[in-house]
This record gives structure tokens, sequence and C-alpha cells, in this order.
């Protein structure tokens, strides 16, 4: 019986320290559970940051400059005829225009508009629009909408300081227009006019007045075949541009 009883006790000492040893090696196999995560899914707090990243993004996204251009410039067919203009020819407020056949060139200017006046000065005393014939600057030409035909200014720094006649009736006071004859001004004003060959091989009348007052200014008549081609009023150094607001 006492045999008995050591081989009862043996094999109760061995299913003991077996079942202690599976004890063991499944607490084990839950801790490499429970610390390894999944290669192929992040970590739950890594997602929701993520996700927190993206919610940001979207509720306020970076802010972006943007950037509005005014301009003032403004592009018209260079021929500047009236019907270039997408106003009426006259201005409000003002009367019927004003720049006629009947209209003068002098040392001052053109008719009622006169040289250190601003467009908007110029277009009420002309009673019409002035449009430019090229974009807007420092200094750029403009033409009446309602006027006859070969007129046009030049502008610089905001305003007129020539007038340039290229067709047309226009004529100064003294009746001097295109296609009179060269005689005819030097006969008309004598030791007033300066005479000067320009590279072309058309010739410049250049009239100078006598009064202080006008000093500043010239009328130019320039000369081709005999007759007046072309002619110009406006302030020194202006006038004497053979292409005014040329870059």
């Amino acid at each position: 019986m006492q045999y008995r009883q050591i081989i009862v006790l043996l094999l109760s000492l061995i299913a003991v320290v077996g079942a202690a040893l599976m004890v063991i090696i499944w607490a084990g196999n839950d801790d490499n559970t429970a610390t390894t995560p999944n290669p192929t899914t992040p970590p739950t707090i890594t997602a929701a940051a993520t996700t927190s990243t993206m919610a940001t993004n979207v509720i306020n996204p970076a802010p972006t400059t943007s950037t509005t251009t005014t301009t003032t410039t403004t592009t018209v067919p260079l021929d500047c005829t009236p019907e270039a203009a997408t106003g009426a020819t006259t201005v409000p407020g003002s009367t019927n225009p004003t720049l006629g056949r009947n209209s003068k060139i002098t040392t001052a200017g053109l008719g009622k508009v006169f040289f250190g006046m601003s467009i908007a000065q110029a277009e009420k005393a002309a009673g019409t629009p002035m449009i430019p014939c090229a974009p807007v600057s420092s200094c750029y030409i403009i033409a009446p909408a309602s006027a006859p035909d070969g007129i046009s200014f030049v502008v610089k720094d905001g305003t007129i300081e020539r007038v340039d006649i290229i067709a047309g009736p226009i004529t100064t006071r003294s009746g001097v227009g295109i296609g009179t004859a060269d005689d005819r001004i030097i006969e008309l004003f004598g030791s007033k006019i300066e005479r000067s060959v320009n590279d072309d091989s058309s010739v410049d009348l250049i009239f100078v007045p006598v009064d202080a007052d006008d000093a500043r200014f010239r009328v130019i008549f320039t000369i081709r075949d005999g007759v007046v081609d072309s002619f110009r009023s406006g302030r020194t150094p202006l006038v004497f541009d053979k292409a005014p607001c040329a870059a």
C-alpha cells in the first residue's frame, strides 16, 4: 500500500508540474500577442492622428495668395476712329461737339482744347470723348470721337501737350493747312519761320512766336513736294519729336 501511495504522489506531482508549464506557456503567448502589432494594420492612435490632420486641412486649408490686377491700360485700334469707341460721341453735361472744320490751330491748342488741360477738361471743352490710340501710359496719343478727320493729341504726364493734323480741313488762323504751299507760309510769317531738313528729305518750317508768353510753344509745318503734308503745334521739346511717345 505504501508503494502505491508513492506512485500516486509522483503522478500527482507530474500532473501539477505539467499544468504549471502549460499556464506559463499560455501566458507567454498572450503577452506576445498583446505587444506585437499586426504589421498590416496601423496602430489606432496613428490612424486617428492622420484623420485629424486631414480634417483640419479640409476645414482650414492653407492660405493662398489671391492676386487681383487692376490696370488702367485701355487698348483700342490704332486708327482711333470713332467707331472704335464703345460709348456715345458726346460727353454728359456738355453741349454739342465743339471741334469742327472751322476750329483753328494756334500756339495754345486747337479750338477750345488748350495745352495743359487734363483729359477730362479736354473732353468737356471739345464736347466729345477722347479715344486712346495706344495703351495708356505716361505718354500716349488720343483722338476726339466726334471731330473732322486727321486730328490727334499727345498726352504727356496726364495733360495735353501737342496736337497733330495729318488730314482734313483744319487750318491755322492764317489759313495754313494741308496742301498750303511753302511759299505762302514764308510770305505770311517771314522771319518768324525757321527751316529744318529731315532725314527723309522733307522740310520742317517752324513758326517761332515772338510773344514771351508763347516762348515755349511752336507750330511746325512739314513740307513735302512744296506743300504742307502735315503740321503740329505744342509745347517744347515734345513738339519737335518726329514720333512722340515712341519707346
